[in-house]
């Protein structure tokens, strides 16, 4: 059976793509700048908010945006756009504002036996209040929300993969009493590493059913998110029946493995055949995945 070209979910907004690009990009301008995991801990993320002022640049929850960091590198030629998810609701981190949200993590790696930062994430994580940043984008079409009241989502992330499940979860924190549910299962090492840690914690339970999940916490048994679908497969197996249930996968690339199995366990049980079930999916937009 061939697999479906991935489209997205079918009452979602069209969105705008390339409005920007690195010969033509718009300045936003950093109104907010704050880390997001413990301080006591290895991973530094923050939380970037950047305002457009009266620049147009309409986004979706899903998509993502450019940020090119000054300078040119060691070829003397500019330094090429970074993508960071958007974390913030179409209408703006504060509604009815031209402003847009980012998670960004401050990358390091080993060279030559010394600790060296990334170049882009370090730019981002460094930046100060009334900095101006040089955007690109907006990009992608298919990682959409779908505008359906009646939609469940299933949202499955690590990391900064939690960046569109914030944004699709402030979308519909704004549209008190719609019928459809949002699950999140949320992985990290430790509650010091998982980003909006405490924010998320007072999200109430009727607006989202919420796994946070450990693999490193002391004391306690390595968790991953596979298991926590696995202790709930009945619930999920009723949703993933349904033809309003949507699937979202979002970060590292370990992850995907782990989360299909744990579908084709949780479909198996409940006679249904994942396979057949995902392709069904992937061909109604229903079923996406970006992990890196």
């Amino acid at each position: 059976m061939s697999i479906p070209h991935v489209i997205p979910p079918k009452t979602a907004k069209k969105p705008e793509i390339n409005l920007y690009d690195r010969k033509n990009t718009v300045s936003a301008t950093l109104v907010s700048n704050d880390r997001i995991t413990s301080p006591d801990v290895e991973s530094e993320i923050h939380h970037i908010v950047l305002d457009f002022g009266k620049q147009n640049f309409p986004v979706l929850e899903g998509q993502n945006i450019g940020i090119i960091p000054p300078g040119t590198n060691k070829r003397g030629r500019p330094h090429i756009a970074r993508l960071y998810s958007i974390a913030s609701a179409r209408d703006g981190e504060w509604r009815n504002t031209n402003t847009l949200a980012l998670t960004v993590k401050r990358v390091t790696y080993e060279e030559n036996g010394e600790t060296k930062s990334g170049l882009a994430s370090s730019y981002v994580c460094d930046l100060s209040i009334g900095d101006e940043v040089q955007v690109t984008g907006p990009f992608g079409d298919t990682f959409l929300m779908p505008n359906n009241p009646d939609a469940n989502i299933i949202m499955i992330c690590t990391g900064t993969g939690a960046a569109p499940f914030r944004a699709m979860t402030e979308r519909r924190r704004r549209q008190p009493d719609v019928p459809g549910q949002l699950k999140l299962y949320f992985g990290a090492r430790t509650e010091g590493e998982l980003p909006y840690f405490d924010s998320l914690n007072k999200l109430s339970n009727k607006l989202i059913n919420k796994q946070l999940v450990f693999s490193r916490e002391a004391g306690k048994p390595k968790k991953y998110v596979q298991h926590h679908m696995l202790d709930e497969s009945n619930e999920l197996a009723e949703l993933l029946k349904s033809p309003e249930t949507y699937v979202y996968i979002c970060g590292l690339r370990d992850m995907e493995l782990g989360v299909e199995e744990a579908f084709d366990e949780i479909c198996s049980d409940a006679d249904l055949n994942w396979e057949t079930l995902k392709n069904e999916m992937k061909s109604s937009g229903r079923y996406h995945v970006e992990t890196y």
